[in-house]
Parts: structure tokens; C-alpha cells; sequence
């Protein structure tokens, strides 16, 4: 295997970068580019492009010595190995060198015998640090591979068994579903006619199309896909604004797997359901859905999966009780799905103690949902519900469950006005602390997914992103009215790398801070 690595030489003195830059026979080192920088700053800003392997740094320079540049750097490049060159024949300079992770301390004059010997001996460290995260990576995709089957048992569990029972499943730690976000269930079918030359070979071709969605969707870590107990491939999306809609990704696969197979697929898809415990309802669906319809092309059209949830009551029920709870924020969205789910029990149910019972599934269901985005305490309130459905005829029933809900909702609408409000007032006060969405939501006790969609949907950006922008203005505030140097601007706004800070007051205004204070005070 050939190597080709990087250095990068750092002194304020053009003489000696050039000197290195001549003597050293860099190409006999397998070194394929050697970057030079006049300071620290530049240095950095070239590592942060060029990511070298090996740096050579003089200490004594201006703005930032060559102990502090190291410091950076590794904090940037943790596998970095830095060569230090000084005039300075120092114990504490080299000692300090030691504690920083320098790998040799060479002094000046440079000899070219000793530090071609020492770059050479830096190259077969970096060489067999790659060589051991290449064994590491085999051993670890050894481990998946044999964890494999675990997962799939696991997954076929999620789908398969009832929300209560959701807890006596055991998880492996690999499979880490994203909880940021909701999940919808797709349950895939090729089609395979008795001429097709896959009519023999079914299995073969189960084993292919499931790769082909592995590449597509595990890999890019948007979701999980296995075979369920009759051999269908089973996929679970995640659903959230970073990842792809579900039924793109459907289509897209569906177009290559007929292209590399000549097979086309029936694709069922479930609803989209906010937490694991709900996967297997949305599994249900898909199955449902694909024994009915399939995937349907029109030229350049993009493909799409027809759903209907008219086919049983049942269904129809479900998949409004389902729009309910997903819009438990949403008060006109969630009128109106409650409005057609009373509506389709009273069309559909005479038998009142079957009507009261649905009634009170969706109060439940509504009520579980609010106290898990809330973070609040059950009550007495389903208990109290109970009986009133039993004491009433069925028009009363459906007045009281509708009336049961939309307090709840507008409840929870006031709270969550109160609680962005808190949250966005205590970032203000709160800039030079660690502020995540997983401290806020902390701060507030509510569910760090509710938190982190509640902010957006409030704030129109999300909570980091506007955490970044306040910070910024803060910046820029500090730099106009204040002699505060760069680092210290830094600190009071949470920023405890300094180089960081500038890298992030830069993207979001075009300036560094340096050249924002420079504009302020020559604006010509």
C-alpha cells in the first residue's frame, strides 16, 4: 500500500521555512505536499483545509507561540504528530513540549541527518497507528456481522409485539434508533412472475434487494432494514426534516431495483408514529396496505405509494386516532381529525359501550401523548373520564371526550408558549454556560425531542442554531462597545476555544473579529 502524507512547517522567518522546505528530500519520505505558514493564525486556518499529518513548528514567534499553536492543533487534529524546532536548549520549553504530546524537540541549527531520521520515524508511527484502526475496523464489522442476527430478533420483536409489551424486549446497544425524530414502517415485495429467471432463485434475490436497501438507508443512518418472519423486508425510516420523505426514498429504490433486477416491488407503508412503542402500528399498516396496493409508475412521474385507510373501520379509526396524537400541538389539525374520528365512530358504532370504548382509547392515547411531552405527573383525570362515558348516552359521550381533549391541548398550547419563552430568556442570561438542547430541556424537565421540536416550531429555526446567531450578535455588540480582546469576547459567550469562536464569527458574518472591529472603527 503506497502513503502519501502531509507536513506543515510553521516560523516567522521565511529563511528557515524555506531552508526546511530544500534540504529535506521530502518525496523519499513519501511526503506529497509540504505546506509552509508564517504564524500561528495562518497555520491554523491552513491545517483546519489541508489537515497535515506531521507539523514542524518553531516556538518563539509573535501573536502565538509555537507551545499555544501546538495546543490548537492537536485539540483540531488529535492524530497530528508535531516536531518542535527551537533556538532555545530549555528543560522546561522541552518538558512543557512532552505534556503537550510534541513527538521530538529538535534544536537549532537544524541538523538534516536528525530530523529526516525523526520525520521518518513519525511516518512508521502514523503508518502503524492506520494499520491497527484498520485491524479495529475489521474486528468491529466481525462483531456486527455476528451481532447481526441479535438485531434482526430484536427489530422483528419492535414490529411484532404489543406497545405494553415494548419494554421486555432486549435492545442491543447497536441498535441505537435515532430519537430525534418519528418512524414510519415500509413493508417491501418483489414481484416475481413464473417466467421471471428469479423464479428458482428467491431467496437469492431477497439477500440482494435487502443489500441494496442496507446501502441506501442503514448506511446513511435514516433507518434499519431486516426480514420479518415470512421473509419480507421490513424497513423502518426515520422521519424528521434532516432525512429524506419516506416515500422518495421508496421510489428511488424502486427504480434501481427494477433497473439491476428487472423485478418491480409492492410497497406497503404505515403511518407515521412518534415513538418506538408505536412502531408496531405502523408495522401493521404496511403489511395491510401492501396486500392491497403497490407501487405504480407513470413515465417520469415520481413514484408513490397509494395509500387508503378506507378498507375496514378498523383502519380508518386507527389512522385517525394516530393523526390526533401527532398534532397534539396543533390545535385546528387536531379539530379536525377528532372532529372525522367522533364522527366515523358514531357512523359506524350503535352499540354504545363499543362506542364508549373507542372514545375512551382516544382520550387515553391523547392523554399518554400530553403527559410524555409535557414531562407532567398523571392525574385523576382518566379515572374521572371513565365514569362520565358510563353515566352518559352516546352524544354526550362524544361532547365529553372532545371537550376532555381540547383542555388538554390548549393546556399544553399555554405551556408551551411559557416555556420557549423561559428557555429564550435564560440563553440571554446564560451565554458563557454549556447551552444544548439537551441542557434546556433539562433546565425546563420536559423530553429533549419535545423541547427541540416545540423550539422550532415557535422559533421558526432551531434551538442550536438560534443559540449560535444570539451568541453572534452578542459578539458583535462586545466587539463595537468594548476594548474586550478576541478570547475574552470568547469566554463571556461560551466560546473556550478562541480559534473556534473565530471560525464560527467568521461563517456567520463574512469577518473575522478582528476585521468586524477593524470596519467598526475605519469604516472607510
Amino acid at each position: 500500500m503506497e502513503y502519501l502524507f502531509k507536513v506543515l512547517i510553521v516560523d516567522d522567518e521565511i529563511i528557515i521555512r524555506n531552508g526546511l522546505h530544500k534540504i529535506i528530500g521530502w518525496n523519499k519520505l513519501e511526503i506529497s505536499e509540504v505546506l509552509t505558514a508564517s504564524c500561528g493564525k495562518e497555520a491554523l486556518e491552513i491545517a483546519c483545509a489541508s489537515k497535515p499529518d506531521i507539523m514542524l513548528t518553531d516556538i518563539c514567534m509573535p501573536e502565538m507561540d509555537g507551545l499555544e499553536l501546538t495546543r490548537l492543533m492537536l485539540e483540531m487534529l488529535p492524530r497530528l504528530k508535531v516536531i518542535v524546532l527551537t533556538g532555545y536548549d530549555d528543560f522546561k520549553y522541552a518538558q512543557k513540549s512532552c505534556s503537550l504530546g510534541v513527538k521530538d524537540f529538535i534544536l537549532k541549527p537544524v541538523d538534516e541527518n536528525k530530523l529526516t531520521e525523526s520525520i521518518k520515524i513519525q511516518i512508521e508511527n502514523i503508518k502503524n497507528e492506520m494499520q491497527s484502526q484498520l485491524s479495529e475496523n475489521i474486528i468491529s464489522r466481525k462483531k456486527m456481522l455476528e451481532s447481526q442476527r441479535e438485531i434482526e430478533k430484536s427489530l422483528i420483536e419492535l414490529t411484532e409485539k404489543s406497545a405494553n409489551q415494548i419494554e421486555s424486549i432486549n435492545i442491543p446497544e447497536k441498535l441505537a434508533l435515532e430519537e430525534d425524530c418519528d418512524y414510519q414502517v415500509a413493508l417491501v415485495k418483489p414481484e416475481i412472475s413464473f417466467e421471471s429467471v428469479w423464479s428458482q432463485h428467491g431467496n437469492l434475490l431477497m439477500i440482494s434487494i435487502k443489500s441494496f436497501i442496507i446501502d441506501m438507508v442503514d448506511s446513511k443512518n435514516s433507518g434499519w432494514t431486516f426480514q420479518n418472519r415470512d421473509g419480507d423486508i421490513v424497513i423502518i425510516f426515520y422521519v424528521c426534516s434532516k432525512y429524506e420523505d419516506t416515500r422518495e426514498q421508496i421510489a428511488k429504490l424502486q427504480e434501481i431495483i427494477n433497473v439491476e433486477f428487472d423485478v418491480a416491488l409492492n410497497v406497503g407503508i404505515g403511518a407515521v408514529v412518534c415513538s418506538m412503542s408505536e412502531i408496531t402500528f405502523s408495522y401493521e399498516q404496511a403489511k395491510e396496505n401492501c396486500r392491497q396496493y403497490s407501487l405504480e409508475k407513470d413515465n417520469n412521474i415520481p413514484l408513490v405509494v397509494q395509500e387508503s385507510y378506507q378498507s375496514s373501520n378498523y383502519n380508518r379509526l386507527a389512522y385517525l386516532k394516530q393523526k390526533v396524537i401527532e398534532h397534539v400541538n396543533d390545535p385546528e389539525k387536531t379539530k379536525k381529525y377528532l372532529k372525522d374520528y367522533i364522527d366515523e365512530v358514531r357512523a359506524s358504532e350503535s352499540n354504545k359501550s363499543n362506542a364508549e370504548q373507542k372514545f375512551y382509547d382516544l382520550a387515553a392515547a391523547f392523554y399518554w401523548e400530553y403527559l410524555r411531552t409535557t414531562g407532567n405527573s398523571a392525574d385523576g383525570r382518566l379515572e374521572t373520564l371513565i365514569s362520565t362515558l358510563q353515566s352518559n348516552d352516546m352524544e354526550n359521550c362524544s361532547a365529553f371526550t372532545e371537550m376532555f381533549i381540547m383542555k388538554l391541548m390548549y393546556s399544553n398550547k399555554k405551556q408551551m408558549h411559557e416555556i420557549i419563552e423561559a428557555a429564550t430568556e435564560y440563553i440571554s442570561q446564560h451565554f458563557s454556560e454549556d447551552l444544548t438542547v439537551f441542557t434546556l430541556a433539562e433546565q425546563f424537565h420536559v423530553a429533549r425531542n419535545y423541547f427541540s421540536r416545540l423550539f422550532k416550531k415557535e422559533m421558526g429555526e432551531g434551538c442550536n442554531e438560534y443559540i449560535t446567531r444570539k451568541r453572534i450578535e452578542k459578539a458583535k455588540q462586545l466587539l463595537a462597545d468594548s476594548r474586550l480582546r478576541t478570547y475574552e469576547i470568547a469566554e463571556q459567550i461560551g466560546y473556550h476555544d478562541t480559534n473556534y469562536f473565530s471560525l464560527a464569527f467568521k461563517k456567520n458574518t463574512g469577518l473575522s473579529p478582528k476585521e468586524f472591529r477593524d470596519k467598526l472603527n475605519n469604516p472607510e
